[in-house]
């Protein structure tokens, strides 16, 4: 996971990506299904969370460490922005078992809030499965999931649905071993920067790490059972929605895709929840032919 790593719908067009969003703050989109009085969860918050207890939220953090050993792993990165004051106190310290069971209670959530963790999720189909377990009938998952037109990704092709089945069949726990030397021989800055937006200027221009590096990292992964985070997963809006409908239908999952909001700098933003009577079906097809869109649009940059 990446800590690892240093109202009413309107069911015909709820699943349509919402360009008028834009307009909208990033909280105001992650919060756009949720009744903040509810009872949530938030995954991964770290020294940043978005549902802080202090602002009167009733919700319970879950993190791969306590509160004080994220307050050491982040003491002295005030130059990058992180401020160890927000750091607040974790209910739940995540150790690799199912969240369900570190929780011990299912259908207890009116709302999760996940940014920027699914993508470095080892089997995200087990994930996706706890997280619907937890939620309450009418609970919403919320996530803000980067995009990888607009990221270190960039030259990193896009996941696919049978990508993240072969992870889930193998019920793993961690990043495989190629997985480890993608993440880190692939990743890139643009202008030294890690993320940046669709503003036509380019994609990356310089790599992260050397390739001796991203060897060593391999090698690491090779020789031992440590956890090294990686962007297990990359993403574009409609290879996230081509995924979601694929285990949706697969009978995988029971969530659907509620709301949608279209990137917004290197991060687009969607709404799960649990699977209702006016389920919409998709087009394979015009998704895929989205997703090759997308990838066309990237390349012209």
């Amino acid at each position: 996971m990446k800590w690892m790593l240093s109202k009413t719908i309107n069911r015909k067009n709820r699943s349509i990506p919402d360009k008028i969003g834009n307009k909208m703050s990033r909280k105001e989109k992650i919060f756009f299904l949720i009744h903040k009085t509810g009872k949530g969860l938030e995954i991964g918050p770290s020294h940043n969370p978005l549902a802080p207890k202090r602002d009167g939220f009733n919700v319970e953090i879950l993190d791969h460490a306590d509160a004080n050993q994220l307050r050491i792993k982040y003491k002295g990165q005030e130059d990058y922005g992180v401020n160890i004051e927000n750091i607040e106190e974790v209910d739940f310290v995540w150790q690799g078992e199912p969240i369900t069971e570190l929780i011990g209670k299912t259908g207890c959530y009116d709302w999760i809030i996940s940014s920027h963790v699914i993508e470095h999720i080892p089997d995200i189909i087990s994930h996706l499965q706890q997280c619907e377990a937890i939620l309450k009938p009418d609970g919403i998952l919320s996530m803000a999931i980067p995009d990888k037109r607009y990221c270190f990704d960039y030259f990193s092709d896009v996941s696919s649905t049978g990508n993240l089945i072969d992870s889930y069949m193998e019920k793993r726990i961690r990043p495989s071993h190629g997985q480890v030397f993608d993440h880190f021989a692939n990743a890139v800055k643009r202008r030294g920067e890690i993320t940046w937006s669709d503003d036509g200027k380019g994609g990356g221009d310089e790599f992260i790490y050397t390739f001796s590096q991203a060897k060593e990292l391999l090698d690491r992964s090779f020789s031992s059972a440590e956890y090294i985070d990686a962007h297990c997963w990359r993403f574009t809006p409609a290879s996230f929605r081509l995924i979601i409908t694929d285990l949706l239908q697969l009978g995988m999952i029971g969530l659907e895709i509620r709301k949608e909001f279209v990137t917004t700098g290197c991060e687009f933003y969607v709404s799960l929840g649990k699977v209702s009577d006016g389920q919409l079906k998709k087009d394979r097809k015009e998704l895929l032919q989205e997703i090759k869109e997308e990838q066309q649009k990237m390349v012209k940059q």
